[in-house]
């Protein structure tokens, strides 16, 4: 009958493609994998725990996120500081202002992430001790305790190191993380 022999069509099509796929494995998934990658399938997710500020701009507070799983550190770094500058979801405050951009981030053997930023990390910070604090600490915590291969973090901006972000804490060191800043909810 004719809805078998459709039906052997059908079977034997699907083998000739899966015998395709197997040739062009290869090829066929370095070139689906970024497609994949943006529609969110096949793709390995991991949770992070990014540090904004409380209302009161005392303390950090853990936010949850899910970030790209990649293979290296330094990429999956990368996520979390971009996910820190999108700001938080709920009703915490943001720490980093709106326009800053990542240029580049670095980790070293020794644990020291250097987390490379735009102008408007300085420039847009509404400056205060405590905001100050909050955004320093913010990025040290968000790295370090995520990646326990990130032990310090320096700030740079435009490639060069900076005395501080808005003249209260002194950055011409690298910062250790702070989890005595973290208040649990």
């Amino acid at each position: 009958s004719k809805q078998r022999r459709g039906g052997k069509i059908i079977l034997l099509l699907i083998l000739i493609g899966i015998g395709l796929m197997v040739l062009f494995h290869q090829q066929i998934y370095h070139s689906i994998k970024p497609l994949f990658e943006r529609w969110g399938i096949l793709v390995e997710k991991r949770e992070v725990l990014l540090y904004f500020s409380d209302a009161e701009g005392e303390y950090l507070v853990g936010e949850k996120r899910e970030i790209l799983k990649k293979n290296e550190v330094k990429e999956e770094a990368k996520e979390t500081i971009l996910e820190l500058i999108k700001g938080p979801k709920g009703k915490l405050i943001p720490t980093l202002p709106p326009r800053t951009k990542l240029l580049t981030l670095q980790i070293n053997d020794e644990g020291l992430a250097k987390v490379n930023f735009n102008p408007a990390l300085s420039k847009d910070h509404p400056g205060g001790s405590s905001a100050e604090m909050m955004t320093v600490y913010s990025i040290a915590n968000s790295l370090a305790l995520n990646f326990p291969q990130i032990k310090r973090v320096q700030i740079l901006i435009d490639g060069k190191p900076i005395e501080t972000i808005a003249g209260h804490l002194s950055l011409r060191q690298p910062v250790f993380p702070k989890p005595d800043l973290i208040r649990r909810q």
